[in-house]
């Protein structure tokens, strides 16, 4: 349909992706949203302008997939059966349902039949208008949630047979959705806002209810929302001022920048302590005096803090290290000489002392002599060929000369000058540690003062002086032991406090100072006011950012209303009537009007706008009120809905099939004839398929499509093997007329007769009996539709066979053979409770057969006789 492909590609550019599913929802729902359609729409319009959805719903646009197909006129698709339904609610499997590919298909079903499952996979498989009745699998199976109805259809398309899957959730295939669906859903019939009854093409409503009823709801729902979100600033008019805090309160709004809001409403500790400061600053009396008295406070704690650096010096982890250092080195070197001396004396017999200092003395004086008085400018010892020793004044052997070279190797080596060394450095440090003056210097002034400022400090401090001795006794026993584990540890060190003591009264002597100078205390005055305004927006700050996030969150919504607006809508409206709304449809509307009965009821053009209402518009020509029902029955407004679609069916021009289920429900008599007349009429020019339950229009049908000599198929839907949708032939027999009646009597008989026995049993007389209950049955049917020649129907259960003598134009002949095999029924079948005296045998097959043919012949000759014109009445008293 062209109006639906512009509307599709109207959709596409112009509206939102919410808008668009919107749209898809009206299509599909024929235009009546429910309010979780209005919930998914209203959400996923705030997401669009950035509310989040906590559901996050995903919009879901109109696409082609959602509409039919453009029919073309040349290439008519027709439905040649659907079968092999799976999941499809409890419907039997490996049904087929066939239609007539020209003429009229006609299903009877009564209620829980399963009419109505075949019915939903038609709407959705053909894309009927409307699409509320999902298609659900078995609820009694156990697995349902994992199973996907699904149905096959056989289909003709310019007379190539093919055949398609659908599927739920999956769009339908293009070729299914060229058959157009009516059912009690498709009324084209409204009352407008001026209480005015138009009707408007399909399509032509969906963009009316898009901007008329969702967007209105969605506007209402929108200003509901916004109504009663509070963005006043009064409550925040105290912190209003020339400060951050007041400017920004003066300013803010659902731009304002929270965290920057944040950070000026944190106030940080050492800000907190400015703003202490700052307070007791400018309550000062006389600042320049309390600046001095600060500042020789801070000198006093800064002289402590040097006599402390002082005191650790001696005792510090580099301290310990170093003397670590010297006892370790003066160990090893006391070891390495106790080596050295040992082999110095290892090989001969040396005599006492030797070694030691007074014979170390004693060498260095022969050095000295010998190099200069002996052999000067000749190393020591001198032992060249004729040396003489420069002590014992003898000349110079072998082992002297060894002796003198080994002495010389053990001073020059000096193994031992080294140790002396370093057993002094260890001993001078050590003594410097014990010597050194590690107190404090807290005199009874410093201690009355460090107590009148803070009293936890001056413990600190007396407390740190008693580790730094106790380290110090620690640290002359470590070296007297040469052990250095259990360092004792100097924690809780107390001169960075005693050093931001020190740091806040200059500080503070600073600020006395400026305090004292009137230009610059109006600088500090001012950053006292920047602080207190933080301060006191610190204790509102949750409540200044909820206002905030009102605010951000009111402008949020505020630019949904954008998405609100109708006037495009209703611009695209007037286009769009301009088009649809013609006077070849009026013309149709009122020709099928005339055709179902509503010929009273007439179309006028009328032309008007207002907002996305269209200009023009098809109204029925009728009295104003304030209710449909007032106006119109619910007859009329069927036959209106019926006559609409087949208009629309008529301009659209091609001759695709069309299905109906129970389209005369609510009709009254004459009513429901015109419809069946009209339908069977359609039929010449397309594929009409009838679902129905409705007994009396079913009679009707049937005799329409008989009295025209239509082409039609017949089924009936019952309930097989525990489950319905059964597909079966024809009607049921209550509905058959008696020759389909005296048809399947005589199969049945053919089949009883092939096994009967000579005595049978209960079971096979009970068949029997059946039978001829049913032939009694046919009997009644044929006095309705022979005797009477249809012209009555009847709507008691039963017949008055006795009576039958009085008809006129009935002959005797014929009233007693009728009489006659009604008897034998009456005697067979079980209506009364039998005497069991009697034990009465039941017919034969073979006798239920001339039965059967009996009653054939009678209502042959009767219809022979009407129509050679014979006419022999004859009144049977």
């Amino acid at each position: 349909m062209p109006l639906l492909d512009d509307i599709l590609a109207w959709s596409s550019t112009a509206l939102t992706t919410w808008q668009r599913d919107a749209v898809r929802r009206l299509f599909q729902k024929e235009g009546k949203l429910s309010n979780q359609d209005y919930d998914d729409l209203y959400a996923m319009l705030r997401s669009a302008h950035g509310l989040p959805d906590p559901q996050n719903r995903q919009a879901v646009p109109l696409s082609k997939d959602h509409l039919p197909v453009n029919v073309s006129d040349t290439t008519p698709v027709v439905l040649l059966a659907m079968r092999d339904l799976k999941h499809v609610n409890r419907i039997a499997p490996s049904q087929k349902l066939e239609f007539a590919p020209r003429g009229v298909t006609v299903i009877y079903g009564g209620n829980g039949s399963g009419k109505s499952g075949y019915f939903r996979v038609l709407k959705q498989a053909c894309r009927a208008r409307d699409l509320v009745d999902t298609v659900h699998p078995d609820v009694s199976d156990p697995d349902a949630s994992s199973k996907v109805p699904e149905a096959t259809f056989d289909i003709e398309v310019g007379g190539q047979p093919r055949a398609l899957i659908w599927r739920r959730g999956i769009t339908p295939p293009d070729e299914l959705s060229t058959v157009a669906v009516f059912d009690k859903r498709c009324a084209r019939a409204y009352l407008i806002n001026e209480q005015d009854v138009a009707y408007l093409p399909y399509g032509l409503d969906i963009v009316e209810n898009l901007g008329r009823v969702v967007l209105l709801e969605l506007g209402q729902r929108l200003n509901a929302e916004i109504t009663p979100i509070n963005t006043d600033t009064a409550p925040f008019a105290d912190l209003l001022g020339d400060t951050a805090v007041g400017k920004m309160i003066a300013s803010v709004n659902s731009t304002t920048d929270s965290k920057k809001v944040t950070a000026l409403g944190t106030l940080t500790a050492t800000e907190t302590v400015r703003l202490a400061g700052l307070e007791k600053t400018l309550a000062e009396h006389d600042p320049k005096a309390k600046a001095k008295a600060l500042l020789l406070s801070a000198q006093r704690i800064d002289g402590l803090v040097l006599r402390i650096d002082a005191a650790i010096a001696w005792v510090s982890d580099p301290a310990i290290e170093k003397l670590k250092k010297y006892d370790a080195e003066a160990e090893a070197a006391s070891n390495a000489e106790a080596v050295a001396a040992a082999n110095f004396r290892a090989g001969e017999e040396l005599l006492p002392g030797t070694g030691e200092q007074v014979w170390k003395d004693l060498f260095e004086a022969a050095r000295h002599y010998s190099t200069g008085v002996a052999y000067p400018g000749s190393t020591f010892p001198y032992v060249d060929l004729g040396a003489k020793c420069t002590l014992c004044q003898q000349s110079l052997d072998q082992a002297t000369t060894e002796r003198l070279t080994r002495f010389e190797r053990f001073l020059t080596e000096d193994i031992a000058k080294a140790a002396t060394e370093k057993r002094e450095r260890r001993a001078s440090t050590t003594r410097n540690i014990a010597g050194a003056s590690l107190a404090f210097g807290l005199d009874a002034a410093t201690t009355e003062e460090l107590r009148q400022l803070d009293l936890s400090l001056l413990q600190a401090a007396q407390e740190f002086e008693r580790k730094v001795e106790a380290r110090r006794a620690w640290l002359l026993n470590a070296v007297k032991a040469h052990s250095w584990d259990g360092a004792s540890v100097l924690d809780d060190d107390p001169r960075a406090a005693l050093k931001s003591l020190s740091n806040k009264f200059v500080a503070q002597a600073a600020d006395l100072d400026k305090a004292g100078d009137e230009k610059q205390k109006k600088v500090l005055e001012d950053e006292r006011c920047e602080l207190r305004a933080r301060m006191s927006l610190s204790l509102r700050l949750g409540s200044v950012l909820a206002l905030i996030q009102r605010m951000k969150v009111k402008a949020m919504l505020a630019s949904c209303k954008e998405d609100l607006r109708t006037k495009a809508i209703s611009d695209k409206a007037k286009e769009f009537a301009t088009q649809a709304v013609t006077a070849k449809l009026k013309i149709a509307l009122n020709a099928e009007f005339r055709a179902l009965g509503v010929g009273n009821i007439k179309i006028k053009l009328a032309e008007r706008v207002e907002k996305t209402k269209m200009k023009h518009k098809l109204e029925l020509d009728l009295p104003a009120t304030t209710k449909l029902e007032e106006i119109l029955s619910e007859g009329e407004q069927r036959a209106i809905a019926i006559a609409s679609f087949l208009a629309e069916l008529h301009l659209a021009g091609h001759g695709n099939g069309i299905v109906f289920d129970d389209p005369v429900s609510s009709l009254d008599h004459h009513r429901r004839k015109d419809v069946v007349r009209r339908l069977v009429e359609e039929s010449r020019k397309r594929q009409v398929i009838i679902l129905t339950h409705d007994t009396v229009f079913l009679g009707e049908l049937r005799e329409a499509i008989n009295k025209e000599n239509v082409p039609h198929v017949v089924h009936h839907l019952e309930w097989g093997d525990g489950r319905p949708g059964c597909v079966s032939e024809g009607l049921p027999w209550e509905h058959k007329s008696y020759k389909d009646r005296l048809d399947k009597l005589e199969q049945a008989q053919k089949a009883l007769k092939k096994n009967w026995p000579p005595y049978p049993n209960e079971e096979e007389r009970g068949d029997i009996c059946r039978q001829y209950a049913r032939l009694r049955a046919t009997i009644e049917r044929v006095i309705q539709d022979v005797v009477l020649n249809g012209v009555v129907k009847r709507y008691e259960d039963w017949i008055r066979v006795g009576n039958l003598g009085a008809v006129v134009g009935f002959t005797e002949d014929e009233f007693k053979e009728i009489g006659r095999l009604h008897k034998t029924c009456c005697d067979v079948v079980d209506a009364h409770d039998p005497s069991s005296a009697k034990n009465a045998a039941v017919p034969s097959p073979t006798q239920l057969g001339k039965d059967i043919a009996d009653l054939r012949a009678v209502a042959e000759t009767i219809k022979a006789r009407r129509i050679k014109g014979v006419s022999a009445a004859v009144t049977v008293v």
